[in-house]
């Protein structure tokens, strides 16, 4: 039985996302106050995972 973890916060940059996801095994990570706080654009994230071939939704 395996049993899913999410982690929240200390997201602070679009690298920090290509991060998790290279250097963890990870299948999703979560952020919320970077975009609330408009520090960094979901588009921003989104095309740096891109670039790095990250699958993202």
């Amino acid at each position: 039985m395996t049993i899913p973890v999410i982690a929240s916060s200390g997201a602070g940059s679009a690298q920090h996302f290509v991060d998790v996801f290279q250097e963890t095994d990870v299948e999703a990570a979560l952020a919320a106050g970077i975009f609330h706080r408009q520090e960094v654009p979901v588009s921003e994230v989104k095309e740096a995972m891109r670039r790095n071939g990250i699958e993202t939704r």
